[in-house]
């Protein structure tokens, strides 16, 4: 498939869709972030070749912030990754039992702190990936640095998060924002599946000593203004500031070269045939 020039192959968008469901299911599932490091490890050893192995919105737009994804490619990546974060929740839904739906309710939630953990998280991703991905490095290195990276930003963020968590303040009618969520993303497709803790439907039940009302409603999905600007801004961070300190600049126009015979050289080739 063609699209303005831009040549946007079938296999590679199946494969970002299904990579990203096969991660997103591990992050809903299990959520550790040395098992989601490891899974990445397989998808991109496995998948890397079709599809360049991304499975994440803002790995995309970081690559397309140093030019190395074209825009239009960007949208169609966007729409099979997310498709695939959809999957992951629909069909960990039906597995629990749960009815398939989404809520954005929490979609303009923006704290700072949660914003910044992502970003930084996402940032330190996206720097690995550019730095194997501008070196050239073998499949099987690309695999490896990229799943630890992923690992690495996981357990930063969300470690950061954790200290913003501990010293929350529990005094207030409602519920900190940073209380509520559990652990960085640092991914938009997969916050999409995510989902929220109902803190205050958890303290109701403990206090009434059975469900609540609050307990029926659908959780808030994870994707947030937070967990859509801090990803984004964390990867073109991350991508850009490796570029910089290797000394590239992605918008340095290339030269063209000159395919013209000098006049030198054809005049030297008219004697020699003389």
């Amino acid at each position: 498939m063609t699209v303005k020039n831009v040549n946007i192959p079938l296999p590679a968008l199946v494969a970002e869709l299904v990579g990203t469901f096969v991660l997103a299911t591990v992050a809903l599932t299990i959520g550790q972030p040395l098992l989601v490091g490891l899974v990445l490890i397989v998808l991109v050893f496995g998948l890397g070749s079709i599809s360049g192995g991304h499975f994440n919105p803002a790995v995309t737009f970081g690559l397309w912030s140093v030019k190395k994804v074209e825009a239009v490619k960007m949208g169609f990546y966007w729409v099979s990754q997310f498709i695939g974060g959809i999957f992951a929740l629909f069909v960990s839904q039906l597995f629990k039992g749960e009815q398939t739906n989404i809520s954005l309710a929490s979609f303009s939630s923006f704290d700072p702190k949660i914003v910044g953990a992502e970003l930084i998280g996402m940032a330190i991703f996206t720097f690995v990936i550019i730095s194997v991905v501008q070196r050239k490095s073998s499949e099987g290195v690309q695999a490896a640095a990229i799943g630890l990276a992923l690992m690495t930003g996981l357990y930063v963020g969300g470690g950061l998060l954790n200290l913003a968590i501990q010293n929350a303040s529990t005094g207030t009618k409602e519920a900190p924002r940073v209380t509520k969520v559990e652990g960085v993303i640092i991914n938009p497709a997969i916050a999409l599946a995510s989902t929220e803790k109902d803190s205050q439907a958890a303290l109701q039940q403990q206090l009434m000593g059975g469900e609540s009302k609050a307990e029926k409603k659908t959780p808030a999905s994870r994707f947030t203004l937070e967990t859509t600007v801090g990803p984004l801004a964390g990867a073109a961070l991350g991508a850009n500031l490796y570029m910089a300190l290797a000394g590239v600049n992605p918008f340095a126009k290339k030269k063209a070269v000159d395919t013209n015979v000098p006049t030198s050289v054809k005049n030297s080739s008219k004697k020699s045939k003389k």
